[in-house]
């Protein structure tokens, strides 16, 4: 009885933190306008792709967002922020849930159970509050990919494949699992999501008209088209983080990046035409390593959860890896794998000889220092911005879910 009031007043005083912060939060200027902006231009008939917004950013959403997100524009500012991240505390939570099911926390003490927990909070801290401070829709999309997959997995491919459709639809990061979902015979629910996405690119065209619609389809693959030089070359802000901008800086020297420091970070300077043939190479390596952990034939059903956890966590991994583009609130895709890291340490400790033991332990510390300096020691975020730390540091988690796995079969059994 003592234990359960504690726990109470433990979420009580939780959820009053978390509030005060979202009314905090809620009182500064996000990319929630960048997302209402692009929705006013679309209604009033205007190209939201060619416009540029505050200082320079695009809209790179689809359409239909841009008609859900259109009522936020009859409410005050400020209330529009706040049931936005509202809404987005509630999706984390969410996500924490969904996480938490694919583990057998029930073998887990109340000690470990609260160790697991903080650590993960911890690692993904920055990924989190950059989300929140930026007001964006990562943790939207993340959601709908795990509550997604929950459906399908679980029988309901109707709704299953509406969430993936409609992620995909949003921002394309979640195409990455329609080969995963054709390789594990989910043949029902890729037709679906393949029917509902296309149904949703024309969808708006109801409401805006199909002329305006189809040209606004085609301005925005103009915009997001993977294959632009711009996205290559993926160094027109300081903040982003992915393969293309971290090879960009290592392999060309006079990339187009006026944000950087006048300290040397390239290692080669090789042609424009090599570094995009480098790049996809890269792409396709660790697009291709996703058979080590998925580890069957194709178009054979896994019932393991555990192990489908794991597949699921690489490739959400890959996601603001191989694509362009990405900030650092994009990389809450790393979690998954990161969570699964922490709990085979706490769960195979016994079982690990203890040299195993201290470097897994020993790089996810390091990978946990370099993903989370720019909150540890923000005065020097232009240099890790300048050197794309984060990337390197989220890249370590690669070898780290390797060797983690494969698990004991007691733990991969659980459902």
């Amino acid at each position: 009885m003592q234990l359960k009031f504690k726990t109470s007043i433990y979420y009580l005083l939780g959820g009053i933190a978390v509030l005060v912060y979202l009314l905090i939060a809620a009182n500064r200027q996000g990319d929630l306008f960048i997302y209402e902006s692009g929705s006013s231009d679309i209604f009033a008939g205007k190209d939201a792709y060619l416009i540029s917004y505050v200082d320079g950013f695009h809209y790179y959403y689809s359409t239909l967002f841009a008609i859900l997100i259109y009522p936020f524009l009859f409410l005050p500012v400020y209330l529009g922020a706040l049931l936005w991240l509202g809404l987005n505390a509630f999706l984390l939570y969410r996500i924490v849930i969904l996480i938490s099911r694919y583990f057998n926390l029930s073998i887990l003490t109340q000690k470990e159970c609260l160790f697991f927990f903080i650590c993960s909070f911890l690692f993904g801290l920055r990924f989190i509050l950059s989300n929140f401070h930026n007001q964006q829709i990562t943790i939207f999309i993340l959601y709908l990919i795990l509550e997604g997959l929950r459906f399908i997995f679980s029988g309901n491919k109707l709704a299953g494949a509406v969430l993936i459709a409609l992620g995909i639809n949003i921002k394309l990061l979640p195409i990455i699992l329609l080969p995963y979902l054709i390789y594990r015979r989910e043949f029902k629910a890729s037709f679906f999501v393949l029917v509902f996405y296309i149904a949703m690119l024309f969808l708006p065209g109801f409401i805006l008209g199909f002329a305006q619609n189809n040209m606004l389809i085609s301005s925005w693959w103009k915009l997001i088209n993977p294959f632009n030089t711009i996205h290559n070359l993926d160094v027109d802000e300081r903040s982003f983080h992915s393969l293309s901008t971290l090879l960009a800086t290592l392999l060309v020297e006079t990339v187009p990046d006026k944000f950087a420091l006048h300290i040397r970070r390239n290692i080669m300077d090789i042609s424009y035409e090599h570094l995009v043939l480098v790049l996809n190479i890269t792409r396709l390596i660790l697009i291709s390593f996703a058979l080590y952990f998925i580890r069957t034939k194709p178009f054979v059903t896994n019932n393991s959860t555990m192990h489908r956890f794991v597949e699921i966590s690489y490739l959400l991994l890959l996601v603001p890896l191989v694509f362009p583009h990405q900030q650092d609130y994009a990389f809450l895709f790393a979690m998954p794998a990161v969570s699964f890291i922490i709990y085979y340490l706490i769960t195979e400790r016994k079982t690990m000889s203890d040299s195993k033991f201290r470097i897994v332990t020993a790089f996810m510390i390091l990978s946990y220092l370099l993903c989370n300096l720019n909150l540890l020691l923000g005065q020097y975020r232009e240099y890790y911005d300048h050197f794309k730390i984060l990337t390197y540091g989220v890249l370590l988690i690669i070898p780290l879910l390797a060797v983690c796995y494969p698990f004991k079969k007691s733990i991969s059994e659980f459902h």
